[in-house]
């Protein structure tokens, strides 16, 4: 199987969208903000959407977005991107202090969106990203191990060399971010699939998809 990462790029975006992500992010910083989510970040993600189709690991929608972040995050902590992580965390956590919760009280966060998934309620945008957003702080809350996560897939992790990508976090370097991943998580002993990437005009397309 054979898989392609879909990113659009805020700076090809129109104005419509770039001020929606300006409302949702922050005006200050917006271009890198934008990149360290969605060309830095979400690259593992989405990779790790690939990989639990892969391995053929069954959860229902809102527990595989929880699980592909705590991967997302697990595997930089195991990198030792701590500088890049902590500027997403500082980023991500001002966001949602100025959001308002869409969860009722007295509801978790996981059972109010397993309740409303796949309905119009969720497609609200301030309501999807405060799902999607909120749902990276509890994987860096978690704190899971890589390894500990990994072997859900039913994988061991082996010691091996990292390597580092650390090139500007802009959009015309992500396939080389997405390149350094998937080699070290062979090294590491998982079989990553094909997997490649298409930047595209449409700032609203961020997914990962069967080729």
């Amino acid at each position: 199987m054979k898989y392609k990462i879909i990113s659009g790029k805020y700076e090809t975006g129109n104005e419509e969208q770039q001020m929606g992500y300006k409302m949702l992010l922050g005006e200050d910083n917006i271009q890198y903000k934008f990149d360290l989510y969605f060309h830095w970040y979400n690259l593992v993600h989405e990779m790790g959407h690939c990989l639990v189709e892969k391995y053929g690991l069954k959860l229902s929608k809102v527990q595989e977005e929880m699980y592909v972040n705590e991967l997302a995050v697990a595997y930089y902590r195991y990198i030792e991107e701590t500088g890049r992580l902590g500027d997403l965390k500082t980023m991500l956590t001002t966001v949602i202090e100025h959001m308002p919760s869409p969860v009722p009280d007295g509801e978790s966060f996981t059972s109010f969106f397993e309740s409303i998934w796949g309905t119009e309620e969720l497609m609200n945008v301030m309501t999807y990203g405060y799902f999607q957003l909120n749902s990276v702080l509890e994987a860096m809350k978690a704190g899971r191990d890589f390894s500990d996560v990994i072997s859900d897939l039913g994988v061991t992790i082996r010691s091996a060399d990292v390597k580092k990508c650390n090139e500007d976090i802009v959009s015309s370097n992500a396939e080389k971010f997405l390149a350094v991943a998937i080699d070290n998580l062979n090294a590491f002993g998982l079989e990553v699939p094909e997997i490649s990437l298409e930047l595209v005009d449409n700032i609203m397309i961020q997914c990962a998809q069967n080729e």
